[in-house]
Order: C-alpha cells, then structure tokens, then sequence
C-alpha cells in the first residue's frame, strides 16, 4: 500500500499531535465553578474542590480515549489517500471526461428557402429543424456547436461555443434576416467548412436546407461529415432568368426588351409579363403597382422551359424598369417562389434635343427631323436668326449668318467667310474613301449621291475628313475650334442640287450627326447577380465611396482597385455609388435570375442527420474509493462512542 497525498511520517506526525492534544484534553484538570450557598457548613464538603492529580483516576474513561484516537487514526490515513498495490487510487478519482464533439450547423439562406410551402416559408420550417439540431446535442460540455449562414458565401453566426441558448439566438437572427436573392455555392461553403473543422474531435456539419442543388463530390462531403436536415417538397414554379432593355438604334425614344421565363413545371403554364417603369424605385417593392404599368405580354410557358422573346417598341418616362412575371389566375398552379418573379433593369435615360434649322426652307432636313421622336426643332428664316443660344445644335442651310459665338453647327454648304474661306471646286465628285470608324459614318453608305459639283474650303486645325473624292477634297468633314467654343459638321455643296436627300444614308447622317454634337447613351446596360462581386468602371472621382440601396438591403460592399470599383451586395435592387464631387451616381441593377435556384425540387441526395447518443456523466460505485470507506468506519465508530458514553460505559 502506497500514500498519494502524505508520506507516512507526515501521517505520524499529524496523528501524534492531534491525538496529544486530544489526550491532553482528557488529563486536564477539572475545575468546578463555586456557587454561594445558605448554610455553608451543610454544603461545603459537595463543593470541595477535588484533587485528580493520581493518573490512575484520570485514565479511568480509557475507553472513551481509545475510542476517539481510532477514528483520528482512521481521519488522517483518509486524509493520506491509500493507494492498494493492485488496484486503482483510492483517492479521489475525477469522472472521465465527456467525449469531445463539434458541429458545424450551416443554415442555408439562399432565394429558395423563401418557398412558401403549406402555410411557412421553407425557411421557418428550417428554423424549427435547427434548433432540435441544438437541442439534440445535450447536455455534454465538451460538444460544441458554430452556426453560420451559408449562401454564395460562409458566414459566422457564433463563434464555438457550447451554450446552447446563444446557438439559438443565432438561429432566431438567421431568421430574422430572411433569405437572401442568391444562389447557393454548396461545394465552396464545404471548402471552408473543411478549413474550420480541420483538426477538431468529433467533427461533423449538419446543413439545413432545401437540398434545391446539385450534390457536391463525395470526397468532400466525406472530408466534413455532411449530413442534411432537409426541408422542403417537389413543386413547379416560374421565374425570370434574363432581362435586359435597350434604346432602339434609330434615336428614337422607343427601347426594346429581351426576357426569358422559365417554367420548370411539367405542363404548359399561361402567364403575363408586367413591365413597371419608376424613376424613383430602388426595391422591386418600389415598382409593383398597377399604377406604374407601361407594358404587358401574353405568355406560354412550355413545359419544363424559357420563353425568350424581345418586346419593341416599348415607351416608358426615366431610366428605371421592373419586370414581374404573374402565372395566369384560371391555372391551378401556384408560384411558391415570390423571389425570382421580379427582374430590374436600368436604361440609358434619353433627352430630347432642341435644334433650330436656318434656312429659306428645306423639307429634306424639315422630313429628316420630323421622324426624329426625340428632336424639338423649329425654323427659323435667316432674317430672324438670333444666335444659338437655348438650342443644342443650329443647323444652317446655305444661309449667311453669324455663327462665331459658341455653339454646334451644322453647315449644309456654307457661305464664304471667315470661319470658311473658299480655295476652289471640284466638279462631280464621288465619295472615294470613307472614314468607317468615324461616329458620323456609322451605318453609311456613301454612294451614287450625284454631287454636280463641292466647294473645296481652306484646311484648319481641328479639321477630320469623314469622307473625301478621289483627289482628297473633303466631302464630309467636322472641325473642332474648343478654343471658341464651337464644333461644326460641314456638307460643302448644295443639297437640293444632289441625290443625298433621296438617299437613306441622309436621314442616318442626321441622327449621326445629332450624336456626334450631343452624345445619347445607347449601350446596354448590363443586369448583375446579386451575392456575387460585381466590377463596374470607375467613372466617379476619387474619394470615399458612399453607396445607397433599397431598404432591406444587407450589408454591402464597395472599394475601388485601380480603374474598377467591385460591389456585392445580397438584395434585389438598383444600388448607387457616388463620391464627393461625383455629378452623377454610377447605378447598377442587382437580380436574382439563375436558373438553377429558381428550380426549387429537391435535387441533392445526401445522408440525413441523426442525432448522438445521449452523454452522462459517469457514477463511480458506492462508496467508491477506500478513503470514503475509512470515513463511514470513523462515523460509525463515533455513533459507538456516542452510544455507550450515553449508557455510562466509557464515563
């Protein structure tokens, strides 16, 4: 037998002075109070003060002492924890501890967990699931639990922790946010889900979701221990995958529009698309009002299809349009998925220009001007001619006037003078080359115009010929003076005298002209996905970047590297970016519009979750250990004691 906690001399020790002390205790000499009473004589031999000096009258309670040092010797050999030579401790022996564990518990927070599903979204449903996950892990302090969100992206909840109500909070926060408008990126969420769990006890990821995706590799749901809390049901619905609006190419104020709808039901669906126009929308809430009605098609959706198809002829006030697919009332058919019905798109505003013709009357340019919808035009006879102030651009026919304060001109065969001096004539020219890059030649064909004869000007800086004769007299040219603030765009020969009128390349030639003097953006603005980095030019000046969305927007990112600016954002909606000095915002439109997230059966077949076995602490057999048997022969020895002091045998 061996002693963990005190050598046997130190047990010696200890037991030598407690039990001198309690043997010193029972030689003391007792001493009786004195109390006066009447009639000393009678009373004063029962208070005479004895002498116990004789040890043999001292030791006549031995018993009582031998009794008292026993259970001392049995204290402090408890007090020494005895070990037996072939057996455990008899000390105290701490329980095992319990199994280390930990769970990654992924909350799926894509689009089609917005499904709504016999009276709750999938993702309340989800919600409910998670928390029996948590509930399910017990009371074991050694497991514990992280939550995180997980769309196209991982993202923290909790930190691991083994407090089950702060898993919870985190739960009722993931819930509270809602589904975001993002697909879901399942294999890379699994990638860093492998970073987290790397080199823990027990690892395990439980993800709730829908499964609405296709299976990540089998290696990699292995690496984490996958398995799935699976909420939601086959069903059809329908969503748009594309949009995308753009002026027509004429200058006209009139846009065109490209959709495709998807129905991934398995029978044909009649449905109508609703286009929303608001100048002011940022949200796809913002534009949902039969007020705000500009257009609407007819469709059939084929089944387990798109419907692509482009809408001209669209007219609509602002920059800003809304597209909402609506599943026809007389289908049985419900739409679950709200979240891809709506698309945003955003469209170069157009601005109608203000031109005045001088002129003692041309109906070419009047006809060429008047099937402009975005032209305000008036004419005017020379005579009244006034400047061109209050016009984006003055066009002259043949007239002389002055045209040396600040403004754009166009010159049909303009009258000698200073700003164009005269040097000769070409007879019958052809149009021999042509500046195809040239903006003013975009479309043209410069040909059997039938010149009877040009006037060929003084050359100046600033001067670009667009299309010139064979000898190189120009035929077509633009002069920029900036230093007077002047651009011209100059035909030099008289128009009623040629076949250019009659030609369709002059009513072109105008409009070229109207956009090289007064620019209209007629590119396509692009739609982005919402949840993932977008890069847009960096337009704006520098500066802090100041971004504004729609309401529900999250959080959003936007920082500026080198000659781009990268946004992400996870709401549906038109987000603006601006910096201080910034005379316009750079607008971007964020959509849902995938494919894949907008087919909401259930695709991934993974193992479901079930949960451990219930962990309790171990219970050591009673009484356990040798020194708690040494106490209870102690205490029964004290209750002997007690006893036979109490039937005067140990007095």
């Amino acid at each position: 037998m061996s002693f963990a906690l005190m050598s046997i001399g130190e047990m010696l020790t200890l037991f030598g002075a407690l039990g001198g002390a309690m043997v010193l205790l029972y030689v003391l000499k007792l001493r009786r109070r004195r109390v006066e009473v009447p009639f000393a004589p009678l009373w004063a031999r029962l208070v005479e003060e004895r002498q116990s000096s004789a040890l043999f009258r001292r030791l006549r309670r031995l018993l009582s002492l031998l009794v008292q040092l026993t259970i001392l010797a049995l204290i402090v050999l408890a007090m020494g924890d005895p070990r037996l030579s072939a057996g455990q401790g008899c000390g105290f022996e701490p329980a095992p501890p319990p199994p280390e564990r930990h769970t990654l518990l992924l909350l799926d927070s894509s689009a089609s967990m917005a499904t709504f599903e016999r009276g709750r979204t999938r993702m309340e449903r989800g919600a409910a699931k998670a928390n029996a996950v948590i509930d399910a892990l017990g009371a074991n302090p050694a497991h514990r639990v992280m939550v995180a969100a997980v769309d196209t992206d991982l993202r923290p909840l909790t930190l691991w922790t083994s407090d089950r109500a702060q898993a919870h909070a985190a739960v009722a926060s993931w819930l509270a946010a809602g589904a975001r408008d993002t697909a879901t990126d399942i294999p890379h969420a699994l990638e860093l889900a492998r970073d987290v769990l790397r080199g823990r006890a027990g690892a395990e990821t439980v993800l709730v979701s829908d499964a609405a995706w296709e299976p990540p590799s089998a290696a990699l749901a292995e690496a984490v221990g996958l398995s799935v809390e699976q909420v939601g049901e086959p069903g059809a619905n329908v969503g748009i995958e594309a949009l995308n609006v753009r002026p027509y190419l004429d200058d006209s104020l009139t846009y065109a529009l490209f959709y495709a709808v998807r129905n991934t039901g398995p029978r044909p669906l009649r449905a109508t698309l609703y286009l929303y126009a608001n100048e002011e929308g940022r949200s796809p809430a913002d534009f949902i009002d039969d007020a705000r009605i500009v257009a609407s098609v007819a469709l059939t959706l084929p089944a387990r299809g798109v419907a692509r198809d482009v809408l001209g002829d669209l007219e609509f006030e602002g920059s800003r349009l809304a597209a909402r697919v609506v599943i026809d009332p007389a289908e049985d058919t419900a739409d679950p998925l709200a979240r891809d019905d709506v698309a945003l798109a955003l469209v170069p505003p157009r601005r109608r220009l203000r031109v005045q013709l001088v002129s003692e009357g041309n109906l070419f340019v009047q006809a060429s001007l008047l099937v402009r919808e975005n032209v305000d035009f008036e004419a005017i006879a020379p005579a009244d001619y006034r400047g061109p102030e209050g016009y984006d651009v003055t066009i002259v026919d043949r007239a002389d006037v002055d045209i040396s304060r600040p403004g754009r001109y166009l010159m049909l065969d303009p009258a000698p003078g200073d700003d164009f001096r005269i040097t000769g004539s070409v007879e019958e020219p052809t149009v021999a080359h042509v500046a195809q890059d040239h903006p003013l030649a975009r479309g043209l064909v410069l040909a059997d115009l039938g010149i009877p004869s040009a006037s060929r000007f003084e050359r100046r800086d600033g001067d670009t010929t667009v299309a010139s004769a064979e000898d190189g007299t120009p035929l077509l040219f633009v002069r920029d003076a900036p230093e007077s603030g002047r651009s011209f765009v100059v035909l030099p020969f008289d128009l009623t005298r040629s076949l250019l009128p009659v030609n369709y390349a002059f009513p072109l030639l105008v409009v070229n002209a109207l956009n090289w003097f007064q620019p209209q953006p007629d590119g396509l603005v692009p739609t982005h996905h919402a949840g993932r980095t977008v890069s847009l030019p960096a337009t704006l000046p520098e500066g802090p970047l100041t971004v504004s969305g729609p309401p529900e927007a999250g959080p959003v990112e936007a920082r500026r590297l080198a000659d781009r600016i990268a946004l992400r954002a996870d709401r549906a909606g038109i987000y603006e970016l601006s910096t201080p000095g910034a005379e316009e915002p750079l607008r971007v439109a964020l959509n849902l519009m995938d494919p894949a997230e907008s087919v909401i059966t259930p695709r991934a077949e993974l193992p479901a979750w079930s949960p451990p076995a219930p962990w309790t602490p171990a219970s050591p057999p009673w009484p356990g250990t040798v020194w708690r048997a040494l106490l209870l022969i102690a205490l029964g020895v004290s209750m002997v004691e007690w006893l036979t002091w109490h039937r005067s045998l140990t007095l």
